[in-house]
């Protein structure tokens, strides 16, 4: 009897088991259709999923070829702007803005050099060229607050000294490709005081001793004590003139124009 109870509670058991696993009282026709469908629907979700997949590659592969566009239009755009700015510059069909700019680079460094000069000459004043693409020079005034002047506001003696300076620079300027050996100024010496005098006198003096031949052109009486040799002109009658050379031991050569 107390087997055949056991084997009730086991049945019961297994009963309350299978009713727990909810199987269907379908026929196998149906479950193997509806396991068909189920596979079919299963293999169109793959096949979506693997397009989208092949979507997502082809996205970052179009991503990156714009990432990379981007940064060559950003680069071609930096190269056009630097030729713009370079056209804005210098570019003319006439040529004109280009001559215009390479003179401006010119002036800038023929000031330079003058002004080297012009320390030596006036520590007053320093040559500069105008910002703007006027080839034009001022003068700073450095006795007046380092006012900007323009070159038309110089006394006669100050601008003797500032044009001297211009002139020694050139001529370093146009010997960086031909060597200059003889520098010749005519006049402007009438115009500066004893101390100016000798102050230009002197800078001329070191530069002949620096290999270059000076010629004064000059009617100052003062110039005869400084000058070594000297070329006198003596106007005579009928139009005629005597040259005289006369050299530092007083020496004289003449002869009849």
């Amino acid at each position: 009897q107390q087997a055949s109870q056991q084997l009730q509670a086991k049945l019961a058991a297994d009963l309350a088991q299978h009713h727990e696993l909810a199987l269907t009282h379908l026929p196998t026709a149906a479950l193997t259709a509806e396991l068909a469908q189920l596979n079919a629907e299963n293999e169109k979700l793959h096949q979506r999923l693997g397009a989208a997949a092949s979507q997502l590659d082809q996205d970052d592969r179009a991503r990156q070829q714009q990432a990379e566009g981007l940064r060559q239009l950003a680069a071609r755009q930096l190269e056009q702007q630097r030729w713009q700015d370079l056209a804005e510059q210098i570019g003319s069909a006439k040529g004109d803005k280009f001559s215009q700019f390479a003179q401006g680079l010119t002036l800038s460094h023929l000031a330079r050099l003058a002004n080297l000069r012009l320390r030596q000459l006036t520590p007053r004043y320093t040559i500069l060229k105008t910002p703007n693409r006027n080839l034009e020079l001022l003068i700073i005034d450095h006795d007046q607050a380092d006012a900007r002047r323009p070159m038309a506001s110089l006394s006669g003696g100050e601008s003797f000294l500032v044009s001297l300076a211009l002139a020694l620079g050139l001529s370093e300027l146009a010997g960086y490709k031909a060597r200059i050996e003889s520098l010749f100024i005519d006049e402007g010496f009438g115009t500066l005081d004893p101390d100016s005098l000798n102050t230009a006198l002197d800078a001329l003096e070191r530069l002949q001793h620096s290999g270059k031949m000076i010629g004064i052109i000059s009617h100052v009486a003062d110039l005869k004590e400084r000058i070594g040799t000297q070329i006198r002109v003596q106007p005579g009658a009928g139009g005629n003139s005597t040259v005289r050379v006369v050299d530092v031991v007083g020496t004289e050569t003449s002869c009849a124009m």
